[in-house]
């Protein structure tokens, strides 16, 4: 349906289509007066042809539409409320105004609410500098514990090295004072088995036994030199204290000593026992065991190094402990972080505080809500608003909303989105376009009536609400159908009749109806294009009676549906 089309086909000058609409109800008045009088009874006696103006039935376009009437109101009614209550500071806007929405209407003092927001946002400074102070804690915090840690590591792997050198050197102090012992027995039992060769004299077998005692101190003498090589080195490395150098260097002249003493002992054999070399022998043996007694004295000189190796041991556990404790200082880096996510929560909190005074002094403020023209202003400067309590009114009056009464057999035909003219007795000279937007479910149960909401756009104002309003909807359209003149139709109680002239002749054909628009109608059945009808005295005449028809084109026009 071409509704907006359509619609403009409707803007004529109201008076013309009052006039017309008068004109076809007294012709169809006019028609049901004659077909009272049993149409045609006393001319069919006449024998002569009646001459009768007829016009030609053709196709065209027609619209059915809808004629109802109503009331404008303002599409919107808003009572403007503050939010807060106070004194007005001031007003921006009187009666008869138009304003936007958004736009400011009334200002409610702002002391009180600008001091709170005032306040709320130093409150917002002091959170931001707490957070401030936390973060840098937290930071001097991981730093500080960081380097703890770092340098607990260091005093960990520190200890472990001690305590490995001291165990190291507790395992070869051990090795060197047994060995220095076993050593010192095996020359005390050389020096008595000697003593006694010497007394006896000298035989091939103590000879060699002299010989085997020189081998054995030049071995005694090359272990000691080894020994004493190492413990040089060893000292020079720091890993051995000083006076463990001096006892392998002791054992070394010993070895030494022990093996000049072998060699001459040979000597001696070769040559023959005399005082002396008892002497000697004896004071070798003295010798000998006073070496013995001196690798036995040594033997404190394991406990000292089992003394270092616990020392150590304790120090690798207290480094452990500082490292432990630095690893838990670490966790004063989560306390201080907590802090901070307090502070920016105590942030998030006073800027929450501060929005909300933001809000608060805002509502001082009072704005239209919607665009429109001021209709009621209920307070002056200087006066008292509460809260809630309407300080002005505002209409929107465009689109303006008619409120047309339809009744309940025509609520069916219409529909939401149909189109149409509408006039309003103030404004007699104008014409204006309404969509239906609403139509009420239910009907009044006083009329039965229902109520159509129809939209008529208003940009001037000049529509004023409670305006007695017109409205023509455009139900239907329909194209090149067979439209003809009502005037050509005669009601007959419930029947309708065409009075149709065909060879000079009356055909009275009952014909069916569609969509009336003004004086034309739209004929469904009965009539055929191109075919005469009667336009005006059908109660004359009388099915059969003989006319001679008299065209009237004025009546009717061809393809625009006009008449």
């Amino acid at each position: 349906m071409r509704v907006a089309a359509e619609a403009e086909r409707f803007l004529r000058p109201p008076l013309a289509i009052i006039t017309a609409s008068l004109v076809a109800a007294c012709v169809l008045v006019a028609g049901c007066a004659r077909d009272q009088q049993s149409p045609g009874a006393a001319q069919a006696a006449e024998v002569s042809a009646t001459p009768v103006p007829v016009a030609t039935a053709m196709r065209g376009d027609i619209d059915e539409t809808l004629e109802i009437t109503g009331t404008a109101e303002a599409d919107v009614e808003v009572d403007v409320v503050p939010e807060v209550s106070g004194k007005v500071a001031r007003v921006y806007a009187d009666v008869g105004d138009y304003v936007r929405k958004g736009q400011t209407l009334v200002r409610v003092d702002t002391q009180v609410a600008a001091a709170q927001r005032d306040q709320a946002s130093a409150g917002v400074a002091s959170a931001k500098a707490a957070r401030e102070q936390a973060r840098a804690a937290r930071d001097l915090t991981d730093e500080t514990s960081a380097s703890a840690v770092r340098q607990a590591e260091v005093g960990v792997s520190a200890a472990t090295e001690r305590l490995e050198q001291a165990r190291a050197a507790a395992r070869l102090v051990e090795s060197q004072v047994s060995s220095a012992i076993e050593q010192a027995r095996t020359a005390v039992q050389s020096a008595e088995t000697r003593l006694a060769e010497v007394r006896a004299g000298a035989r091939a077998q103590q000879r060699r036994q002299a010989e085997a005692q020189v081998q054995q101190a030049k071995a005694s003498l090359d272990l000691a030199e080894q020994t004493h090589a190492r413990y040089h080195r060893l000292l020079e490395e720091g890993v051995i204290s000083e006076q463990q150098y001096d006892q392998v260097r002791t054992q070394y002249q010993v070895a030494k000593a022990a093996h000049q003493q072998a060699v001459e002992n040979l000597s001696l054999v070769e040559e023959g026992a005399r005082t002396e070399q008892v002497r000697l022998a004896e004071l070798a043996v003295e010798q000998s065991k006073q070496q013995l007694a001196l690798a036995e004295a040594n033997r404190t000189q394991i406990e000292v190094a089992q003394q270092d190796v616990r020392a150590a041991e304790e120090g690798l556990r207290q480094a452990r402990e500082q490292l432990t404790s630095a690893i838990a200082g670490r966790g004063q880096v989560d306390v201080q972080q907590r802090r901070v996510a307090s502070a920016e929560a105590a942030i998030a909190q006073a800027e929450a505080s501060a929005r909300a005074a933001s809000v608060q002094l805002a509502k001082h403020t009072v704005r239209a809500p919607i665009s429109g023209l001021i209709a009621a202003r209920h307070v002056d400067r200087g006066e008292g608003a509460l809260a809630g309590a309407p300080v002005m009114r505002i209409v929107d009056i465009d689109p303006i909303r008619v409120d047309a009464v339809v009744n309940e057999m025509d609520v069916d035909r219409i529909a939401v989105g149909d189109c149409g003219v509408v006039t309003f007795d103030g404004l007699s000279d104008r014409e204006f376009v309404g969509t239906v937007r609403e139509i009420t479910p239910q009907a009044s149960r006083n009329s039965r009536n229902f109520v159509a909401r129809i939209e008529v756009a208003n940009p001037g104002g000049a529509i004023k609400p409670g305006m007695f309003a017109r409205v023509r909807l455009i139900l239907a359209h329909y194209e090149d159908v067979i439209v003809v003149s009502r005037d050509m139709i005669v009601e007959s109680g419930t029947r309708r009749l065409a009075y149709v002239v065909r060879d000079g002749k009356v055909e009275v054909r009952e014909v069916m109806l569609g969509a009336m628009q003004d004086s034309r109608v739209h004929v469904l059945e009965g009539v055929r294009e191109g075919e005469q009808l009667v336009t005006s005295g059908q109660g004359r005449l009388a099915d059969g009676q003989s006319v001679t028809p008299t065209e009237r084109a004025d009546m009717m026009e061809t393809d625009d549906g006009a008449s």
